[in-house]
């Protein structure tokens, strides 16, 4: 599969693809760990792009972690003394633009004919949100869960590996493809092993990337998809 340009899933990055923004680690979150994960998330090099990505993803196979769509404000309600997972006030929420991404990003996975199967969501209200927006289904697995750090150490990091490579490397029904709608610091803590040396920090919100499972807690990252690409994949 021949490599392509960082962030790339058209024929044509240079029409279709903008460059994903600098800066995307808000400053509450900002440290060596998180810019590290920032920057190979601008490094991403994608294995498989356009009519070849678009064709893969519809005979299925595939495990496609997207982060919830935009908030109307970024900050660590994990560690606010006042976070209740029953309670949409106390967290950080879709802002319109964010619930206009959810829609659209399942309009273009629909457009594209990539097979839906099961749509697994973090038990915070912007993941499944983004997810009943986009998909209109969704269960919940806390395994998808922030732990309650902002400054995460190591072994948090190791905590969100073990949590979460399961369901990265599970393979789907033949055929369909599983998404995982979840946070920003599982998936790092989830790439660190296979993506040196402080793994990726996804983003935007709302950036999906796609992984082929391999089982036991292994996977290969595939591409990287950002929320206005899945249209394009749709022309393809």
């Amino acid at each position: 599969m021949a490599a392509c340009s960082s962030g790339s899933v058209g024929e044509d990055s240079s029409k279709e693809q903008p460059d994903v923004k600098t800066g995307e680690v808000e400053a509450y979150e900002q440290n060596d760990t998180t810019l590290s994960g920032e920057q190979n998330n601008k490094d991403f090099v994608n294995k498989v792009e356009g009519k070849d990505l678009a064709s893969a993803l519809r005979d299925g196979g595939y495990v496609i972690y997207i982060r919830h769509a935009k908030t109307t404000k970024d900050w660590g309600d994990q560690v606010s003394p006042e976070l209740n997972l029953l309670d949409c006030t106390t967290q950080r929420r879709l802002s319109d633009e964010g619930k206009a991404d959810a829609k659209r990003i399942g309009e273009g996975i629909k457009a594209v004919g990539i097979p839906v199967g099961d749509v697994i969501s973090s038990d915070y209200c912007r993941a499944y949100n983004t997810a009943e927006l986009a998909f209109g289904t969704y269960t919940k697995n806390s395994n998808l869960n922030f732990l309650p750090c902002v400054e995460c150490t190591p072994e948090d990091y190791k905590e969100y590996a073990k949590r979460v490579a399961p369901l990265v490397s599970a393979k789907p029904e033949a055929g369909e493809n599983t998404f995982l709608v979840g946070h920003d610091d599982p998936f790092q803590g989830v790439t660190m092993p296979i993506v040196p040396t402080n793994g990726i920090y996804p983003a935007p919100m709302g950036v999906a990337y796609v992984a082929k499972p391999l089982g036991d807690g292994s996977f290969e990252l595939v591409a990287k998809i950002l929320p206005n690409q899945w249209q394009a994949l749709s022309q393809l």
